[in-house]
């Protein structure tokens, strides 16, 4: 299999952690659809990322049906999301949370990248950082046992330690230090999981174009 997208995209992140817990290898294309566009658009017509080449050639995009065919090619007794009964419905309940704070980091992103200082809408910055901090405040509130949905990691813990990840690096201003201890412990056990050093974004620009985010949802 092939992955395309770079580890900057906190979408791309996601899955590339999941192969790599599920221990299904893969390729990696570090692309953006900002620099190689029309190679992104061979596998994905939108021309985001990520996208997954499989063995087949086929290709599947949007990070959401790429992780669910991963689950579905592991199996109930490993995959990431359960497949049934209330553990499943609180995975997605948390996974949907942290996707929900991580597109409102995002918006905020593109608004101050994408427009001059002049042109950038600071109400619709502060309303997007105020729908990211109530979802900060909501999973910080989670009291793990170890993890926050039972004592097995699975994609609400991903999906919540990218986000933060990803956070403190385009927006560090919105993770005060200690305002969100649960968080903070919870991305720190992250850290010594090699799944998750292995594809750590390391904050770098996209050198054709430097003003842009490089995060090529």
């Amino acid at each position: 299999m092939v992955l395309v997208g770079r580890y900057r995209s906190p979408f791309t992140r996601r899955v590339a952690i999941s192969m790599r817990l599920l221990g299904i290898a893969y390729e990696h294309l570090p692309y953006t659809a900002w620099s190689q566009l029309a190679a992104v658009r061979e596998v994905n017509p939108v021309g985001r990322v990520p996208a997954l080449i499989l063995d087949s050639g086929e290709s599947l995009f949007d990070s959401a049906a790429i992780l669910d065919y991963l689950d579905q090619l592991v199996g109930p007794g490993r995959s990431l999301v359960p497949a049934g009964g209330l553990q499943r419905q609180r995975v997605l309940q948390v996974t949907a949370c942290a996707l929900g704070a991580l597109e409102k980091v995002v918006a905020v992103l593109y608004e101050r990248t994408m427009h001059p200082p002049e042109k950038v809408h600071e109400p619709w910055v502060e309303h997007n950082e105020g729908q990211a901090r109530s979802g900060l405040r909501w999973l910080d509130a989670i009291l793990p046992s170890p993890w926050l949905v039972g004592d097995t990691l699975t994609q609400a813990d991903i999906t919540t330690v990218v986000m933060y990840d990803f956070t403190r690096i385009v927006n560090p201003g919105l993770i005060p230090d200690g305002r969100y201890p649960g968080l903070d412990a919870l991305a720190a056990g992250c850290a010594a999981i090699p799944a998750f050093v292995e594809t750590r974004p390391t904050g770098e620009v996209d050198q054709a174009n430097p003003t842009l985010p490089g995060i090529s949802i």
